[in-house]
């Protein structure tokens, strides 16, 4: 009872700490499709490990990349697992360069067995997020007219709430499904205005889209026993398209000011929708991987994930995104998984790295991205509760025709409380 008041307790902390350090992201790139998806490392402990995930299972480890692995969760505990997320970015071109920071609650799971053959887990976190404030000087001198500029931004995002499902089918088969609820707004703005005239009134234009819906992820793991305690575990994950309801509010004026932080002095409106409803296309994907393991020791494995971005819609419109893709290889050790050896040796050490082509091409170059990870899980005594780290370095972007490139260290800090509550008691 004592750990699960402590629990709570963190639970409370991360959640003061999440509005304390609430910040958006700030990534130039989070301006198309649905912005900066973050469905590639989603358990801290699969972060550490470069993202493998599709066949991954722990007993104690709740890990909605593949729903499927639910049905390895211990069958008389109740598992919460919460995470903080940060990240610090420099972002830089051939002419300057800046840095931002991010601190912020990254997910809440928990997970329990509903019956011997099935396990069951909830939990929230974020889908995709937009973040980015981006001034463009525009050379007019061929027209004899001083430079024009163009300010554009965005923030917001898409929060995901799921109810996941694994099936125990024999020994060795588990099947898997997540229920999901998609849920959040974005907001556009782009405006043009002219710095050296008084005379000629700037246009500016506002975009509000908020999507709402269902979508669903199955998985499918299989162990094939070794000898001398090893294992592979195969695994596969698969989503179809969906077609999320949404609805956008558009609004376009004239007005003076509203530059550098100026205040706004609208003139006249030029167009108003509101409330247009519409559509959101999430394309398909599909993934399989696969995880080497000896029991309790060390673990070796690879993903590979594919999603048809080229199907994607929003209101009709494409975005011009390209499909997508990421790979990924990690493991973990465990030195003498023993209740009576030294912390250094009980402690899990893991590493990896991963490279995604993503959706983002901008003049002929694919914003791709690689990054290596190393991990570390410090266990409680007398317990299988674990505090959980992951640190990231990467690279995303390239200076090439005046683009940008993002370097980053992201870090993951999580708590996973574990604790008996399906035990039947003994007395004498």
């Amino acid at each position: 009872m004592k750990r699960i008041k402590a629990g709570f307790l963190i639970f409370l902390f991360f959640q003061v700490a999440a509005l304390a350090g609430q910040a958006t992201i700030n990534s130039p790139y989070s301006r198309y499709g649905l912005g900066e998806l973050h469905g590639k490392n989603i358990n801290t402990k699969i972060q550490g490990m470069g993202g493998i995930a599709i066949a991954m299972w722990n007993s104690g480890m709740l890990n909605p990349a593949n729903p499927a692995s639910y049905g390895k969760i211990d069958s008389a505990s109740f598992i919460l697992d919460v995470s903080l997320f940060g990240v610090y970015m420099n972002h830089r071109t051939t002419l300057q360069s800046e840095s931002s920071n991010l601190m912020t609650l990254n997910y809440v799971f928990f997970g329990f067995p509903v019956t011997r053959w099935w396990r069951t887990s909830l939990g929230i976190m974020p889908f995709s997020k937009i973040g980015y404030d981006v001034k463009l000087e525009i050379d007019m001198s061929q027209y004899n007219f001083n430079n024009v500029i163009n300010e554009i931004n965005g923030q917001g995002g898409i929060n995901r709430f799921y109810w996941g499902n694994g099936f125990n089918i024999g020994k060795r088969l588990r099947l898997g499904i997540d229920a999901t609820f998609l849920f959040g707004r974005a907001q556009r703005s782009s405006m043009v205005y002219f710095p050296d005239s008084i005379y000629i009134a700037g246009t500016k234009i506002e975009n509000s889209t908020t999507a709402e819906d269902f979508i669903f992820d199955y998985g499918i793991q299989y162990d094939i026993p070794l000898s001398n305690n090893q294992m592979i575990t195969l695994g596969a994950v698969y989503a179809n398209k969906f077609n999320l309801r949404a609805k956008r509010s558009t609004i376009a004026y004239t007005l003076n000011g509203g530059f550098n932080g100026d205040v706004e002095f609208p003139l006249d409106t030029l167009l108003y929708e509101p409330d247009a409803e519409g559509t959101i296309i999430l394309p398909s994907k599909f993934g399989f991987g696969l995880v080497y393991r000896k029991h309790d020791r060390w673990l070796l494995g690879a993903d590979f994930e594919w999603q048809n971005w080229e199907k994607f819609r929003a209101f009709g419109l494409n975005d011009s995104l390209d499909n997508a893709w990421r790979v990924s290889v990690g493991g973990q050790l465990t030195p003498k998984h023993t209740s009576i050896s030294s912390l250094l040796k009980r402690m899990t050490y893991r590493a990896g790295f991963h490279y995604d082509d993503s959706y983002v091409n901008i003049y002929g170059h694919s914003i791709n991205q690689y990054g290596i990870t190393i991990g570390v899980t410090f266990p409680m005594k007398r317990s299988k509760t674990t505090i959980d780290l992951a640190i990231e370095a990467g690279t995303r972007g390239t200076t090439k025709d005046n683009l940008i490139q993002e370097n980053y260290v992201r870090f993951s800090f999580a708590v996973a409380i574990f604790e008996n509550w399906f035990q039947k008691r003994k007395y004498q």
